[in-house]
């Protein structure tokens, strides 16, 4: 077996990251009821999470209580487990020693490859690469990546290798092996630096953050692992570990910490899908500033999903109607079918399946009205198709009503049953034996009929709101004259018509107008798709959670960090960005001027300095009380920094690049 043993030090005395340094121990939480350092019992797990498919052997294997009544997976600390993907057909085929858990059935054959196959030309440019693989545990992703990537080294960093000793002894031991274990903790940042001074990677070269190639892309080392604890494994300042590391990994990327010390490093790790879901913003009202501090400093890319809960509301929704989720979904299918990207049936997500209809309904363009997507998704509801995830809960338990009522009372016409009844049709209804069930259902379908009304007139607002943005573009681009001048009065129409139309609607619902303008000129509209999830050249493969032991919903993340630019070489010239957007993100739905205000008294008068902001072709507009701080594309945002960064009157303390970090009081992971 290879194991690394410390050589004379090659590295490095340089910065930490910023945040501090962490362990299990330090960072472990218990599950709520049971004492800390409890193992994980059958009663902890649900029966989704418990069960064990016969296809998947691996997870009996895992299962080191199999054929007993107690459930005894590897933990760490504080009776955390470490989920494990167990289907072989995820990550591709099997060779020895794993073969025993490959399957033989021709409906796994479907499954063979899929992620390889799908996936493998944006991992070509590794090929031959040294891995570090975080967290390999049993290993099953870990040898799927080296038999095709076929690396100079592949790293384990695996602190249980007593627990998956059987699993990874062979990978270890086999003759000419390139794999060499690790015994450190991941959660501890000093462990990334120790392995660099120790010897860990000989064939990498350690570059100084002033040496011009350390912000540049090194290939030749992939860092791959899985971020998943059940539960989750909280971190400082953080409720996850996985978001703490990860966040801690991006960060040193501008810093060249860590793996970053070689140069820029990609990352690919499994993550649980409400970990990753929070840090990647999927619509825009969800860009907040860890979100945009993330798309500036790396290409982000989900590879694989898991499985979509329920529509949630407030923080833990994306906020964004099914009739824009749809129109990004059909971009992205065309374009990765364009690029060679072919999803396999029994990879794609459920809600994909309506992808076909809902291009046909908008003639092409992805592009329909509430109204419209609402009677389809009722209709697919009641047809047994899912709609979890598109629809409130609310709505698809007045469907699931409905469909009840209906099996239960032919005799009733549930389609014709209205919420105002006439006086006839009230005393026949009144009159039926179970008049207080369709009393309840009338009662739910009026409040679900009120929200609809009110989703119609906020679609209205949006309207006028994505006329005014283009008809700006186009005052903004015109030269002085009638043209003009017959422009700037379309606008003050529409400026009218839109006050009257936002007075009409409760101020509750008014944050949903801005929500959908913004979505609609985000995706549709110069510069770009402003969300790196509306310009992803593919749709994620579907990963079902039985694919996991114990059960759970993985996602794999691909990050690519972007060189700092030039203008910005100088280290603090990247942190005064940074710390900029940590101002200026603490209120992403306010119109810039308040934003930029709110930061620094009179600080909206730098705007004049920042060209980018009124060029149409950059995604720029004319009335700044309409462009809200979560619109600016990324060189406006270079533009403001550099602006405050010169501006004369700032408050005193506040001349320094770490000023909004430390008074924010709303922290990046929470």
């Amino acid at each position: 077996m290879i194991r690394i043993r410390p050589l004379l030090s090659r590295a490095l005395h340089r910065p930490r990251a910023i945040i501090g340094e962490c362990s299990h121990a330090r960072s472990a939480s218990t599950k709520r009821g049971r004492p800390r350092g409890h193992s994980i019992a059958e009663a902890d797990l649900t029966p989704e999470q418990r069960e064990i498919l016969e296809r998947y052997p691996l997870a009996r294997a895992l299962n080191t209580g199999a054929g007993t009544p107690q459930i005894k997976p590897e933990k760490v600390s504080s009776g955390h487990v470490r989920p494990q993907i167990v289907s072989p057909g995820l990550c591709g085929t099997l060779s020895s020693p794993l073969a025993p858990f490959s399957r033989d059935t021709s409906v796994d054959v479907l499954l063979i490859d899929d992620v390889l196959n799908y996936l493998g030309s944006t991992l070509d440019k590794h090929k031959g690469c040294d891995i570090l693989d975080i967290n390999p545990g049993a290993g099953l992703w870990s040898q799927k990546l080296h038999d095709y990537l076929k690396p100079r080294s592949h790293v384990l960093l695996e602190p249980r290798h007593d627990k998956f000793k059987q699993f990874l002894d062979p990978l270890l031991e086999a003759p000419g092996s390139k794999y060499k274990l690790v015994q450190k903790d991941p959660c501890d940042l000093a462990t990334y630096n120790d392995m660099i001074a120790e010897g860990a990677f000989p064939d990498q070269v350690v570059r100084s953050p002033q040496d011009p190639k350390a912000q540049q892309a090194n290939d030749t080392l992939l860092v791959t692992g899985s971020l998943v604890w059940e539960p989750r494994l909280s971190g400082i300042g953080f409720d996850s570990m996985a978001k703490q590391l990860f966040h801690h990994f991006a960060t040193g990327a501008g810093h060249n910490d860590y793996f970053h010390a070689f140069g820029l490093a990609r990352t690919l790790l499994w993550m649980q899908t409400d970990d990753y879901s929070t840090m990647f913003a999927t619509s825009i009202s969800a860009m907040h500033k860890a979100n945009r501090i993330l798309e500036m400093t790396h290409n982000m890319t989900l590879m694989v999903n898991g499985q979509r809960n329920e529509r949630k509301i407030g923080r833990g929704s994306s906020g964004r109607e099914p009739t824009y989720e749809f129109e990004s979904m059909l971009r992205a299918l065309k374009a990765g079918k364009a690029g060679g990207f072919n999803l396999p049936e029994n990879r794609r997500a459920p809600h994909q399946d309506f992808a076909a209809e809902i291009d046909r309904i908008s003639g092409g363009t992805g592009i329909t009205r509430i109204g419209p997507m609402q009677e389809y998704l009722h209709a697919q509801q009641v047809a047994g198709k899912s709609t979890a995830g598109l629809t409130p809960t609310g709505v698809n338990d007045l469907f699931e009503m409905e469909m009840a009522l209906d099996k239960k009372f032919p005799d009733v016409e549930m389609a014709k049953l209205s919420v105002l009844p006439s006086d006839e049709a009230r005393l026949r209804l009144q009159s039926h034996p179970k008049y207080d069930d369709f009393k309840l259902y009338l009662r739910k379908r009026s409040t679900v009929d009120g929200l609809r009304k009110i989703k119609m007139n906020v679609e209205a607002c949006g309207d006028i709101g994505e006329a005014m943005y283009h008809v700006e573009a186009k005052i903004l681009d015109a030269k002085d004259g009638p043209k003009k001048d017959a422009l700037l009065k379309e606008l003050a129409a529409l400026q009218v018509e839109w006050d009257k139309a936002l007075a009409g609607i409760s101020q509750n619902h008014r944050g949903a107008v801005a929500n959908d303008t913004d979505e609609r000129i985000s995706l549709r509209t110069f510069p770009h798709p402003r969300i790196q999830w509306d310009r992803r050249l593919f749709e994620p493969l579907f990963m079902r959670p039985e694919e996991v032991w114990p059960g759970n919903s993985l996602s794999l993340i691909s990050a690519e960090p972007v060189s700092r630019r030039s203008a910005d070489a100088a280290h603090e010239d990247a942190e005064w960005v940074r710390d900029f957007v940590y101002g200026l993100f603490n209120m992403p739905a306010e119109p810039i001027e308040h934003a930029l205000d709110r930061m620094q008294h009179g600080l909206s008068s730098i705007i004049k300095d920042c060209p980018s902001l009124r060029d149409p072709r950059k995604g720029g507009r004319l009335n700044m009380k309409h462009f809200r701080v979560r619109m600016l594309a990324v060189d406006m945002i270079h533009e403001l920094a550099a602006a405050y960064k010169n501006w004369p009157f700032k408050a005193p303390g506040s001349n320094h690049p770490h000023y909004y970090r430390h008074k924010s009081s709303t922290n990046m992971g929470s």
